[in-house]
């Protein structure tokens, strides 16, 4: 079949859904409980359709096979959010809900316990994929995984991810030629403890080369590997962003390793990992660490120091207007590099720069040094707003929090 003849076909089914749409109205909703065929259910749900899952035990595994249209998903989601479905499956065959569709909603559903190797949701490729407001409990599998084929516009937000025994979620191809993830969102989402078996690194958040997007405003706490991680992409135009994320405790490695860019790391906070706040790392001598930008951190007690850097290999990297607190003997501000641009940096060690570290509040000293500090300048990347979505004044405040009185929370970060 051509590609015009499959384009036309599409165009087609897409104007029939749309007349189909005007005559009959929205599909209508339908609700199940656990005695249903689940998997059954949801592939005979037409583009726009709803299955609503009253509280309790469903049985897995379940493959999505039949999808959406643009702007009309099929959505699978709990009744009552306070209650949510529990997704089962105690066997090792297959994985608890693979997607092998596009235009696909999952929304407040509960997964694992599941034995070694099995993952909680599995995405095969396509695009428009939504994973928001589950929790994942116990998966020693990855709790959310894309690395079959190439996808795009997959959004994973909300999710709760508790004592997970493989990295938590892993976006992308290692190679970054078999497959990538392209409008990639991971947002909101609440990590605490990835403990894996060695060599495993158990990481938290996992984006592969060339797969790019946006990682914000996640809570990642005791992973055994980093919190958060970056591969970067060989194409100058694919930028992402790694902002307003709180990184603690990282068992073995940093808060968040950057290994290429183009990249922007901003307004967030790291604190008391195994390495560094933030390292910057030649992953496989692949010469990508070049247009990475890191801007209006917050990095305290790390115990590798607050920044790390490679020994050479920078091309147009940007540290700047960060609050560097280091543990005593470690020198805090980055030593001067080719390539590197270092500017209004606050080193913290022996300064009470923060309000109360003790309770999670970074906000900064009240005429302490971190005002009026910050070097200012007017590139597209810097932040217009902080860690809370508060608006920055004019100069800055250095690090991550521009105000007071917010205390960072341990679960999901709530909405500004």
């Amino acid at each position: 079949m051509t590609t015009s003849r499959t384009c036309r076909e599409r165009l087609l089914a897409v104007l029939l859904f749309l007349l189909g749409s005007l005559v009959a109205g929205p599909a209508a909703a339908a609700e199940i409980g656990p005695e249903a065929d689940l998997c059954a259910e949801i592939n005979l749900l037409a583009p726009g359709g709803e299955l609503v899952l009253r509280p309790g035990e469903y049985q897995g595994p379940c493959t999505i096979r039949t999808g959406g249209l643009p702007g009309a998903p099929i959505v699978i989601r709990a009744q009552d959010l306070d209650r949510r479905p529990q997704i089962v499956y105690d066997r090792a065959r297959s994985n608890v809900m693979d997607v092998k569709a596009d235009h696909v909603v999952l929304r407040g559903l509960r997964f694992g316990p599941t034995l070694r190797g099995v993952d909680g949701v599995r995405v095969y490729g396509g695009r428009d994929v939504t994973v928001e407001d589950c929790e994942f409990i116990g998966v020693s599998g990855i709790a959310v995984v894309a690395n079959h084929n190439s996808v795009r516009d997959l959004v994973v937000r909300r999710n709760v991810i508790r004592d997970s025994r493989a990295t938590a979620m892993y976006f992308g191809c290692h190679d970054g030629a078999a497959c990538a993830v392209s409008g990639l969102v991971v947002e909101r989402n609440y990590i605490h403890t990835v403990r894996v078996d060695d060599p495993e690194v158990g990481y938290g958040i996992q984006v592969k080369l060339n797969s790019t997007g946006a990682v914000r405003d996640n809570v990642v706490v005791d992973a055994k590997g980093p919190g958060i991680m970056l591969y970067g992409a060989r194409d100058l135009t694919a930028r992402s962003v790694v902002e307003r994320n709180f990184v603690m405790a990282s068992a073995r490695s940093s808060g968040i390793v950057i290994g290429g860019g183009p990249v922007v790391v901003r307004n967030n906070v790291a604190l008391g990992n195994a390495e560094a706040g933030i390292v910057l790392q030649d992953y496989g001598g692949r010469g990508l660490l070049r247009d990475v930008v890191v801007t209006h951190n917050t990095l305290y007690d790390n115990r590798g120091g607050p920044i790390g850097l490679p020994a050479g290999g920078l091309r147009g990297v940007t540290v700047m207007n960060n609050a560097l607190h280091g543990l005593t003997g470690l020198f805090p501000l980055p030593p001067p590099h080719p390539g590197l641009r270092l500017a209004g940096n606050v080193a913290c060690a022996g300064v009470a720069c923060f309000v109360d570290p003790l309770t999670f509040d970074f906000s900064p000293t009240p005429g302490g040094r971190l005002h009026g500090a910050a070097a200012v300048r007017g590139e597209p990347w810097a932040p217009g707003d902080d860690f809370f979505g508060a608006r920055r004044g004019l100069p800055p405040t250095v690090g991550a929090i521009e105000g007071t009185g917010r205390i960072i929370p341990m679960g999901l970060k709530p909405v500004p």
